[in-house]
């Protein structure tokens, strides 16, 4: 894992990536939500500006969680599972995609979605609008990476609520904004 985060942090440009990778570098406990967040924050962050093949290999650090029944654990290996997931299908890999989807869907709860999609449609965006009111000229990251993930999230798993064309469409403009302001 270390070899990965210094190469990443030597070869980006971006300070958030950088910050993102000294914060991984000196405390990273697969137990702990925060610090795995961090490492999905990584990802999304390499992502969206255009590191696919790193975001990849970040992904795949959290390959090696099973679901134990803590959600805040899982939902990071979640998203990376969902992550990794788009990257291949985006590249036109196949190969062990349908195995990323299966393995994340097996701990989801369709039933749950409704209430998933109201928070995506409607709280994401006042939150972004209301960030964006309160820094007039400096669009804030962190409820558009909050968006982001959820996209990412609910796009590839399939089964959502919402069509993949809107999902779509938010996870392109989200990853333009992002990578202007990383």
């Amino acid at each position: 894992m270390e070899e990965l985060i210094e190469r990443i942090m030597a070869s980006a440009k971006e300070k958030t990536i950088k910050s993102l990778c000294r914060k991984i570098l000196k405390k990273c406990s697969f137990r702990s939500k925060n610090d795995l967040s961090n490492v999905t924050l990584l990802a999304t962050r390499l992502y969206a500006c255009g590191y696919e093949d790193d975001a990849a290999a970040v992904c795949d650090l959290l390959s090696g969680i099973t679901f134990s029944g803590n959600y805040d654990i899982w939902d990071r290996a979640d998203y990376a599972a969902c992550l990794k997931a788009r990257i291949l299908r985006e590249k036109g890999i196949t190969e062990g995609y349908e195995e990323l989807l299966k393995r994340v869907n097996e701990h989801r709860d369709p039933k749950l979605y409704p209430n998933i999609a109201e928070y995506y449609r409607t709280t994401l965006n006042r939150n972004i609008e209301s960030d964006d009111q309160a820094h007039p000229g400096k669009k804030g990251d962190f409820w558009r990476l909050n968006k982001l993930i959820h996209a990412v999230r609910y796009r590839e798993a399939g089964g959502f609520p919402i069509p993949d064309e809107e999902l779509e469409a938010d996870i392109r403009d989200l990853k333009d904004t992002l990578k202007e302001i990383s």
